[in-house]
């Protein structure tokens, strides 16, 4: 799968949206609007679509050249881990190490985050964690792709769809019925919805292979509805929406148009699309999400004993917020710099099909 340069903007949005809903007052009038939920759930939505176009990518590379699809699986996980556990496992150890700092609860519920597993911690305490509470997407995803492989790679091929459309009902369904039931968003099967939607796209355009044009205008009809509903729950003028479901349409709108757009000079918005800061900030979007909640809270408490007469006048907090910001780009982009990429350079070590030399930016 090329590299699309569009959907790195599509993250930098996405996990700026997270960091404005984490570091603003909960009853800010912009929290009213749910940004930081949107955010995470157009991460679901392109993780469902990228995972998913790779495996039906080299699934059907390995059928045309009558090569394993085990090997396949074998090597996603082994891409994935390259992805995601360095930074990952590096951060709660070293939390755990300065637990005493963190007030958090990483001592007792090491397990949980050492084994992607937060969201049913969460769930079982039926409150937020601190510093370490955003984890419980990153558990989501994780849980995902324990089972999605499988399925793609294995499963006959004319059960795709019903397949994907399946996951997309388990997720709005189970919304519905943990609706009333705290931290129940969390838990992976009420995320299906997010990660089939994205799933459906790789479906249209990497099976399907034609019809691009229908879908898209189709999705534009049904994501113009969504986006009605979705201001009218904002509004309170519906009781309830799945909300996820609602969000996720609509960013798959957003990525289906990327896609049906970014090779032509059709493409609008390409001040943002094509932002080269957005760009840069999607790239290193992993880092900056996983650190997002850390790094303020440590520099908050290192700033409370050299200046403790420091008070929380809007002047103050926005020089802390300004610095907060700038100071996780810097560790965000070291992090990517100094232990990502170290990492991510190994994968060609693990090619999806040793017959020949593939390459993917996303997996």
């Amino acid at each position: 799968m090329k590299y699309i340069k569009q959907l790195d903007s599509i993250r930098a949005i996405a996990v700026i949206f997270v960091i404005i809903s984490h570091w603003t007052a909960e009853e800010n009038v912009i929290n009213e609007f749910q940004i930081g939920p949107i955010g995470v759930n157009i991460f679901f939505v392109l993780s469902g679509f990228l995972i998913t176009w790779i495996l039906f990518e080299y699934r059907d590379k390995a059928e045309s050249l009558h090569s394993s699809k085990t090997a396949v699986l074998k090597n996603f996980y082994f891409r994935r881990t390259l992805r995601i556990f360095p930074i990952y496992y590096l951060t709660i150890f070293v939390l755990l190490l300065f637990h005493k700092s963190t007030d958090t609860n990483i001592q007792s519920a090491f397990l949980y985050y050492l084994t992607y597993t937060s969201n049913f911690y969460l769930y079982k305490m039926q409150a937020w964690d601190g510093m370490l509470s955003h984890f419980w997407s990153l558990a989501v995803e994780e849980q995902f792709y324990l089972i999605w492989p499988w399925i793609i790679l294995f499963i006959n091929k004319k059960y795709f769809l019903p397949v994907i459309v399946c996951f997309i009902l388990i997720g709005t369904i189970s919304q519905i019925i943990f609706l009333n039931i705290e931290m129940g968003f969390g838990l992976t099967f009420t995320c299906f919805d997010s990660f089939g939607l994205g799933a459906l796209l790789s479906w249209q355009i990497t099976q399907k292979k034609k019809g691009l044009n229908k879908f898209y205008s189709i999705l534009t009809i049904i994501a113009s509805l969504a986006l009605v509903i979705f201001v009218l729950d904002r509004l309170g003028m519906i009781s309830y929406v799945p909300f996820r479901t609602i969000v996720s349409i609509i960013a798959l709108w957003v990525v289906t148009y990327i896609m049906q757009h970014q090779q032509t000079n059709k493409l609008k918005f390409k001040f943002i699309l094509n932002n080269p800061i957005l760009i840069f900030i999607g790239k290193i979007s992993y880092g900056i999400y996983v650190y997002h909640l850390i790094i303020p809270s440590f520099y908050y408490k290192i700033l409370s004993r050299i200046l403790p007469e420091a008070g929380v006048d809007s002047y103050w907090v926005k020089l802390f917020l300004l610095q907060s910001a700038l100071l996780l780009l810097l560790i965000s982009w070291l992090s990517y710099i100094l232990i990502e990429k170290r990492f991510l350079v190994l994968k060609k070590h693990f090619s999806y099909l040793s017959q020949r030399k593939h390459d993917s930016t996303y997996a």
